[in-house]
């Protein structure tokens, strides 16, 4: 049976003398956890709060309020359960449409917007692709082959930090065939990975949205020069960044 320690030790777990670089212990009902760094208000703290030193905050708190959530004995719908809904993203982008990708980004890119692939880039993976930086409002613009079914075509996608989901454009799901309100399984950039469409009534319906779902799977690093205004978006998580200094 489980006893509490007496009370001079209880006193000695939580005194301020202990050294904070510690992982600092809470006791709960049944055991003892680890809990996150802790320090004063500081780019240090913040440094040691997410090192893989410590104990990970977000899976901390997110198993804290799931105990918290049974302890009330909180109601969890089956239907809150999976992945985001993909109608509940939407993104101004005014400054990209079908006839912008389909002009000034593919001048730039130097392939026409929606050209059929070759059978040997519908197979390619993709380890290190370029894209580039456009216009003021810095969008990030990755080209890569879309194949669905026997159909293989480029597409020019904006990277959206911020959308959940990767989305194509109604002209493009018109063209590989891809029906509107289902996930669709595609290879992009020779990988693997469902796809929506764009909603027609969203204000981003013809654009390409590469999402984070992508990049999380596939583990991509996004690198930014902005000085020649170029992307290269690293898979596979085991890339090592070099900094380029003239001192």
């Amino acid at each position: 049976m489980f006893r509490l320690p007496n009370r001079q030790p209880f006193k000695a777990l939580h005194s301020p003398l202990r050294s904070p670089l510690h992982y600092p212990l809470r006791l709960s009902s049944s055991h003892a956890t680890q809990v996150p760094y802790s320090g004063p208000p500081s780019y240090d703290t913040i440094k040691r709060r997410f090192s893989s030193q410590y104990p990970n905050p977000l899976a901390f708190f997110a198993r804290k309020r799931g105990e918290e959530a049974r302890d009330r004995g909180d109601f969890i719908d089956i239907h809150d359960i999976g992945g985001p809904d993909p109608k509940d993203f939407d993104v101004l982008i005014p400054d990209i449409d079908d006839e912008i990708l389909r002009t000034e980004v593919a001048d730039v890119m130097g392939i026409r917007y929606l050209e059929k692939a070759t059978e040997a880039d519908a197979n390619t993976v993709v380890r290190a692709g370029r894209g580039y930086i456009f216009g003021r409002n810095i969008r990030t613009m990755f080209p890569c082959v879309v194949t669905h079914g026997d159909k293989a075509h480029w597409v020019f996608f904006i990277v959206v930090t911020g959308a959940p989901l990767t989305y194509l454009s109604v002209q493009t799901c018109e063209l590989l065939g891809i029906m509107e309100n289902q996930p669709t399984p595609v290879k992009l950039a020779g990988y693997s990975h469902s796809v929506y469409m764009s909603p027609k009534n969203s204000r981003f319906a013809g654009v390409n949205i590469l999402g984070m779902d992508f990049c999380n799977v596939n583990k991509v690093h996004l690198w930014h020069d902005y000085k020649d205004r170029t992307v290269t978006l690293y898979f596979g998580g085991r890339w090592e960044p070099t900094w380029k200094s003239k001192l």
